[in-house]
């Protein structure tokens, strides 16, 4: 059976806003301004198909991506023109005339050997089930998976669907010489290593009113007090920002101003030993639920996260479309029924469990330790190297665990990291309900979120109701912006990503 997505060629209204496919204006605008941006993140590569971790920000002013979404969180074209699904193949239409900026043509040959060359390197997780991209048509390719998977489109949104330049892609020094098909070229000439990158309009983009600045400037600022300074002073317009003490500062300072954006993280609890093969009263639900109702995540969010996060109950926040508006406050703050299912379970005089934890989630396991000490649970927090806390979670090292989600994971991550029995965080391979996997197949089976929402919604609440995920809060995506850039009319900011939709952001400074 074959899923039709929306026909991006009738979603006008959507493709407007980051498409070239713009009414011609008599008069085109010429770019004008430096538009100044903050990176957190070092530089690695500029090589989008090597890229993992932060700094897609780098990426963006010289590729774009076959799909992309807007400032509403829609999927829309860019570089593709349309999509088809049937089953585990999929099958896309490109936009047709695109040129990069060294002048080559982006022909279903070229984009065939970019998503193939995706694959074989390996790096990019969200195409795991892709097998091979091959020229089905003039402008169309053909994408095979292993097995359904939807989620692929939204991964061509990013990094895995930025298109090389055929010349560039035999570059042995691509790192540092991107070409694509973007606004800006990239300038080495005025760029400095470790400090300044340099962008420049690309000449021959396809569409100038699209290209709104003169120069872009991205610095490479690591350190989030001299961030904070940056914007102060007028140094950057924009920064992107952790939930921290100088977030917490930028919210509060006058001159400058943090937004926040859908997405970030959520953070959680993870009950591996479910069926108490170490701790036996993890083996009870109700402990699990009373554990879920001691928490005080208002409290936790003031005193931990400086008031930026918001209570959490569900891993997607609102906005995001695997969210559920019908969970609300499950298992909100109640001391007297978490102690009330302690005794009922059985344990009213508690026990003790051992969790791991890097330093960077000490205070939240702190504070989390305090919460379960009132109905008796002695959490021990043991701290393990840095940049092993989740292959100690994937071992059963310890029965429970602490982690974020990323609330742009397609949630079919539930069933890779919590619910299948060879699931990541699983690793006591305890074996999950069968409608749990039905539901979870059925899920990749649909392609339009729509249709896949309420399929998560009920997976999700049943895992819910097992009270073995506790989510605790979520941070929203923070940017820190002077008054002047937040005020801006063209400015646009994607949901869940750390860079501004850059068609069409104009400034005058």
């Amino acid at each position: 059976m074959i899923y039709s997505t929306r026909r991006f060629l009738l979603s006008v209204a959507a493709g407007l806003a980051l498409m070239a496919a713009t009414v011609p204006q008599k008069v085109v605008a010429e770019p004008s301004g430096t538009l100044r941006l903050g990176e957190q993140a070092k530089l690695i590569t500029m090589d989008p198909h090597q890229h993992s971790g932060g700094g897609i920000g780098y990426l963006r002013p010289v590729y774009e991506s076959l799909f992309d979404h807007d400032e509403d969180n829609n999927l829309v074209p860019l570089l593709a023109e349309s999509y088809e699904v049937d089953g585990a193949k999929i099958v896309i239409t490109l936009r047709p005339g695109i040129t990069f900026s060294d002048g080559e043509l982006l022909t279903a040959e070229v984009a065939a050997a970019n998503i193939n060359r995706v694959i074989g390197l390996g790096i990019q997780a969200s195409m795991k089930l892709a097998e091979k991209a091959e020229v089905t048509g003039e402008n169309e390719i053909t994408l095979t998976l292993a097995s359904p998977d939807p989620s692929i489109i939204d991964a061509l949104s990013g990094t895995a669907g930025m298109m090389i330049s055929p010349k560039a892609m035999e570059d042995p020094a691509l790192d540092r010489n991107p070409v694509g098909t973007g606004l800006y070229v990239y300038s080495p000439e005025e760029s400095r290593e470790g400090e300044l990158r340099v962008y420049l309009p690309n000449p021959t983009y396809r569409d100038p009113e699209l290209q709104g600045v003169a120069r872009l400037e991205l610095s490479e600022i690591p350190d989030a007090t001299a961030m904070v300074n940056a914007l102060k002073t007028g140094q950057i317009d924009l920064a992107i920002f952790l939930s921290s003490p100088q977030a917490a500062i930028v919210d509060r300072t006058p001159g400058i101003k943090l937004l926040r954006q859908p997405g970030g993280t959520t953070y959680h609890l993870g009950i591996m030993d479910r069926e108490g093969t170490r701790v036996p009263a993890f083996a009870d639900k109700r402990v699990r639920m009373a554990m879920a109702h001691s928490i005080d995540r208002a409290a936790f969010s003031k005193a931990v996260e400086f008031g930026l996060s918001q209570p959490a109950y569900q891993a997607y926040p609102e906005g995001l479309w695997p969210h559920d508006p019908a969970v609300g406050e499950k298992y909100a703050y109640d001391l007297d029924k978490a102690k009330a299912l302690m005794k009922e379970a059985g344990y009213e005089d508690g026990f003790e469990f051992d969790i791991p934890s890097i330093p960077v989630f000490a205070s939240r396991l702190e504070a989390v330790a305090g919460f379960f000490k009132e109905i008796n649970i002695t959490m021990n927090i043991v701290t393990v190297e840095p940049g092993t806390l989740a292959r100690r979670s994937m071992s059963t090292d310890f029965p429970a665990t602490n982690l974020v989600w990323n609330t742009f994971l397609d949630p079919k991550y539930l069933t890779t990291y919590y619910v299948a029995k060879e699931a990541l965080f699983n690793p006591y391979r305890i074996a999950p309900d069968p409608e749990l996997m039905e539901l979870s197949e059925e899920g990749l089976n649909r392609v339009e979120y729509a249709e896949r929402a309420p399929i998560y919604n009920e997976m999700f609440r049943k895992v819910s109701d097992e009270a073995y995920i506790i989510f605790i809060t979520t941070t929203p995506i923070l940017f820190g912006a002077t008054d002047v850039f937040a005020a801006n009319p063209t400015l646009r900011l994607r949901p869940g990503t750390d860079t501004p939709i850059l068609h069409g952001l104009r400034v005058d400074n």
